[in-house]
């Protein structure tokens, strides 16, 4: 289950929550049960994906890990779980593919980051993008596997099947933006929706696998004290230490400041765009 430290309820998703959020120093539960059974024909990874607000920089940290489980094969492989692209950050969680009914979490958010407009636009309308291919899963689930439906309704992650967090700036400021969807329990998919913004003193948000940062955030009523970008690729570590069956190395780590400038700190599997050429010597001979 995912949850958020300075959730913003005067915000705009505001108005779409339908899930109560609670945070107490550890509130929270991993994806893995339901990655225990997974869709014959997806591939779902239990992925640590988390976003930091870097307040002494102006910037949020988004990290993930790079594996991703086969059920028919049996098999994992490295995917990357995060994407840059000129228009937004996102990153990742839950059920990245299924071949029937067709669903491909990353196109979905990609259509939403190639829209017009500002971060909480693309935002918001990832939840509209991704609505109608999300219920057809759900509706496939149902009637077709209701033991794996009854399984991710009642397991510990809660009953949610997506995450994607955005992550930029926002009139100046640094926010994340978690968008996604879980069953509601009585046959239907409800939306999950959640701002944490730097201006309202927003801490984080953590998706995915993430029982074991949750203990170590018990453990160290301090860490806020921390370099944020050394606390994400610690908090990720602890997943993959924990966890080694379902959430796998090497760790992606990238920042997006308030001026929505991007820079990967450790790009792992995922590919950086290649540096800037450097600019040739002028010459002042005649």
């Amino acid at each position: 289950m995912a949850y958020d430290v300075g959730f913003d309820p005067h915000s705009k998703a505001a108005r779409h929550e339908m899930i109560p959020r609670r945070f107490a120093n550890v509130l929270t539960s991993a994806v893995l049960a339901c990655a225990a059974a997974l869709l014959l024909s997806s591939a779902l990874s239990a992925t640590t994906l988390l976003a930091l607000i870097d307040k002494k920089h102006h910037r949020v940290v988004l990290a993930a890990d790079s594996m991703l489980n086969y059920q028919v094969a049996q098999t994992s492989v490295q995917t990357c779980k995060i994407v840059a692209r000129p228009a937004c950050v996102f990153g990742m969680a839950g059920l990245f593919y299924k071949e029937y009914p067709p669903f491909k979490l990353q196109e979905l958010a990609q259509q939403a980051c190639d829209l017009q407009g500002d971060l909480q636009h693309r935002a918001d309308a990832f939840l509209e993008i991704a609505r109608e291919p999300i219920v057809a899963v759900g509706q496939y689930l149902l009637q077709n596997e209701p033991r794996l439906y009854a399984d991710l309704n009642n397991g510990v992650n809660g009953g949610e099947l997506i995450i994607v967090l955005f992550v930029g700036a926002q009139n100046g400021q640094s926010v994340i933006l978690a968008r996604g969807y879980r069953f509601d329990g009585t046959g239907g998919i409800k939306p999950v929706s959640s701002d944490v913004t730097e201006d309202r003193q927003g801490v984080g948000f953590f998706g995915g696998a993430n029982q074991a940062i949750a203990a170590y955030i018990k453990a160290h009523k301090n860490w806020q004290k921390m370099d944020k970008v050394a606390a994400a690729r610690k908090f990720v570590q602890l997943e993959i230490d924990a966890s080694p069956q379902w959430v796998g190395p090497p760790i992606s780590i990238v920042t997006v400041n308030h001026l929505d400038q991007k820079k990967w700190v450790d790009p792992g599997v995922c590919a950086s765009p290649p540096p800037a050429p450097t600019a040739e010597p002028k010459n002042d001979q005649p």
